[in-house]
């Protein structure tokens, strides 16, 4: 009689696990329009810094007129990280890009430098 109460529960725990197995394996397939689309979704939002959790470069921090003129000195340049006039009570300051890593802050840093020696990276 035991034997065979366990018998039964034996089976009947195989089938289930058999079942569940069958049906979390099951996946729905995604069209290849509906990847390049949430793709190409993903890749305008990086460009345009839709996402808070990025570096950036702090080249000025001071008042308005002589932030426009770093701002415009930044622009002239013509770098392709792309400049933002920013204002935190007193101050007004020019950071520069919107990096997903601190790797590629610090190269952009490099370059940056060459013109504002007091460039830093934050991390805002």
């Amino acid at each position: 009689m035991i034997r065979k109460t366990i018998k039964n529960t034996l089976c009947a725990g195989a089938l289930i696990f058999t079942l569940q197995m069958t049906t979390a394996q099951t996946t729905d397939k995604v069209s290849e329009s509906t990847l390049e689309r949430l793709i190409t979704t993903k890749i305008s939002m990086d460009k345009e810094g839709a996402f808070n959790d990025r570096y950036t470069i702090h080249i000025f921090q001071g008042e308005n007129q002589p932030a426009n003129a770093a701002k415009s000195r930044y622009d002239a340049l013509d770098l392709v990280w792309k400049s933002e006039l920013r204002y935190e009570s007193p101050n007004h300051k020019v950071w520069v890009g919107k990096y997903s890593s601190r790797l590629e802050a610090d190269r952009a840093l490099l370059e940056i430098k060459k013109t504002f020696p007091n460039a830093k990276v934050l991390k805002p």
